[in-house]
């Protein structure tokens, strides 16, 4: 049987994938660059330069890469800093760097609410790494989860073990293996069903809302950390 704590960590799982899912598709369709997705942005970069567009492609996407990779660096050794990070099913260093994620995708927000829905480029770059930065912390505070074989901003590789665990789910001879790689397989698959329906959520609301609709992540984050902070401690 999982136990209460598991339960609910699997519901502010999901908050972190609705907003992972929703940045994505937010930042695609707004700047032309994913926020988490760095496997689509090295495409994007390697594509600007071979049709000749430093500028409006490759550098944005550039800057996403970037400041992804600083801030997963920045949100690890905040992460780790704290004593807990052990023998808990959601350590508070996680929660510091789901803080810091908020902060960004805050700024973002605001940023998109005084800037309007045409920035210009500089501040196009600006809102970028905001948008980046946000999932890189994102990245680094699910890593200190602990959950193998997940991940809420890396979502080809969670394909990928939801169809090993439930592979192997199937062909297990032992009960308490088989049990385990259910668990496993339905967290997977609830991540990635939370992220597609984020992404549609995401799409929708730029239509109606452009980066005002940044405003809704910004809250399910929220509501998110305050969960983290009273029901995990």
């Amino acid at each position: 049987m999982r136990t209460q704590s598991a339960k609910v960590r699997d519901v502010l799982v999901a908050g972190l994938a609705f907003t992972a899912g929703f940045i994505d598709a937010l930042s695609l369709l707004r700047f032309g660059v994913f926020a988490s997705v760095m496997t689509g942005n090295t495409i994007i970069l390697g594509l600007g330069i071979a049709r000749g567009e430093p500028v409006s492609s490759a550098l944005r996407s550039a800057i996403a890469i970037g400041t992804y990779m600083v801030s997963v660096a920045v949100g690890t050794s905040i992460a780790d800093s704290t004593s807990d990070r052990r023998g808990r099913i959601w350590p508070s260093g996680a929660t510091n760097a789901f803080v810091l994620e908020f902060l960004a995708l805050l700024a973002l927000a605001v940023g998109g609410v005084f800037v309007g829905s045409t920035p210009s480029s500089n501040l196009v770059y600006v809102l970028i790494a905001f948008a980046a930065m946000s999932m890189g912390m994102q990245s680094a505070g699910f890593n200190a989860l602990g959950i193998s074989g997940a991940s809420t901003t890396r979502i080809t590789g969670t394909y990928e073990n939801f169809v090993i665990d439930l592979y192997r789910w199937r062909r297990s001879s032992s009960l308490k293996t088989a049990l385990k790689k259910r668990s496993d397989a339905a967290l997977q698959a609830m991540v990635v069903l939370v992220y597609v329906l984020a992404a549609i959520a995401g799409g929708l609301a730029e239509i109606y809302l452009s980066l005002d609709a940044t405003l809704i992540p910004v809250i399910v984050l929220g509501v998110t950390i305050i969960v983290a902070r009273t029901r995990t401690s």
